[in-house]
């Protein structure tokens, strides 16, 4: 049986955003931040609205869940929070909100786009305001909120929707058993040291679940097509996790239950915190379905071969086949020129003695 487990150690350290990646992007999270807080402070109070804003880091740049794709741009969430007591029959609709927020970035020469998305403003930078040449961008969705508890997104398509990411990283957080605390970022002022302490500690810690979350990431983002959004690839895999001590057996193992629950279920991903039990497959065609369903039977298959393989640059290439070229093959010796130094000389029968 070969064991693959160090090469996934080492595909890990690939995908996972760098320090100077996740540095890059708080740089341009706070310029943002302080950016809006000033154009936002300077409108009127009508144009305000009466509201004030505050800002709440969510997704998995949190969770450390985050990855670096294969071609696309890498990327921060930073929810926006705008704070009153307006019930929704007697506030703006939600474009007013993308729209005040588009007028409040203030555009300089290192913004390359700002993308009204339905469910967020896109800021996207020029690649050559990053040290390693790669593009990227900040989400920011905006919420409407009396307190952070209980936030309703600006839905520019669907209108005001109940929402929780907070919430989300607390499930999350409850299955990685990490210590998360809501108050982090509910009360973030005071908790803003403790916070700091999480962060660092389970960074350090990479506990094996956030692995496999970066590796199904990693698949659907090499795959591309039809493939599950990430918040879905964080909740199969949370839901069917099975921990073990070589990631390969864990990856094969967590893929083979998550196999079973899309049977048992008709391929449905329920969403765990508010809206609770939305089925999140529900817009995704049938097409979409069976690709992805038929892209996991495929890795399965060969998650199984790879693992009953004896040799081990075989294994890997069939890891290989699922996860791209980042995944190291080029760091296993070639199995077969490393025992021929073993195998007795032949020469040719009619050579002559010396």
């Amino acid at each position: 049986m070969a064991n693959s487990n160090h090469l996934f150690l080492a595909y890990n350290q690939t995908i996972k955003l760098s320090d100077e990646n996740r540095q890059i992007l708080l740089t341009a999270r706070e310029s943002l931040r302080s950016r809006m807080k000033a154009a936002f402070g300077r409108l009127s109070e009508q144009d305000r609205m009466q509201h004030t804003i505050e800002f709440q880091s969510q997704g998995s740049f949190v969770m450390d869940t985050i990855i670096k794709p294969y071609k696309d741009d890498f990327d921060l969430d930073d929810g926006i929070y705008f704070q009153g007591g307006l019930p929704k029959e007697r506030r703006a609709i939600p474009q007013v909100f993308h729209n005040l927020i588009i007028r409040a970035i203030d555009r300089n020469n290192e913004i390359e786009d700002i993308e009204d998305k339905s469910t967020c403003v896109r800021v996207k930078y020029a690649s050559k305001y990053s040290k390693n040449n790669l593009g990227f961008h900040i989400d920011l969705p905006i919420y409407y909120a009396e307190n952070y508890e209980t936030p309703e997104l600006a839905h520019t398509k669907e209108g005001w929707v109940d929402s929780s990411p907070v919430e989300f990283i607390a499930w999350f957080e409850e299955k990685t058993k990490s210590g998360f605390q809501k108050d982090f970022l509910y009360k973030s002022l005071n908790y803003a040291v403790p916070f700091e302490k999480w962060l660092s500690d389970i960074r350090k810690t990479d506990c094996q679940l956030r692995r496999i979350v970066r590796y199904l990431k990693a698949w659907a983002d090499l795959k591309r097509k039809e493939m599950p959004s990430g918040i879905i690839m964080s909740i199969l895999a949370a839901n069917n996790y099975v921990p073990n001590d070589m990631d390969d057996i864990s990856l094969k193992d967590t893929l083979v239950n998550i196999r079973a629950e899309l049977n048992s279920n008709g391929c449905k991903c329920f969403r765990p915190t508010p809206k609770k039990g939305e089925d999140l497959f529900a817009t995704t065609s049938a097409k979409e379905k069976q690709y992805f369903l038929s892209a996991l039977d495929s890795f399965i298959v060969s998650a199984n071969q790879a693992i009953a393989n004896p040799n081990t640059k075989e294994a890997c290439l069939k890891w290989q086949k699922h996860l791209g070229d980042r995944f190291p093959c080029h760091l296993i010796p070639d199995e077969t020129k490393a025992n021929t130094h073993d195998a007795p000389a032949v020469f040719p029968q009619n050579a002559k003695s010396a």
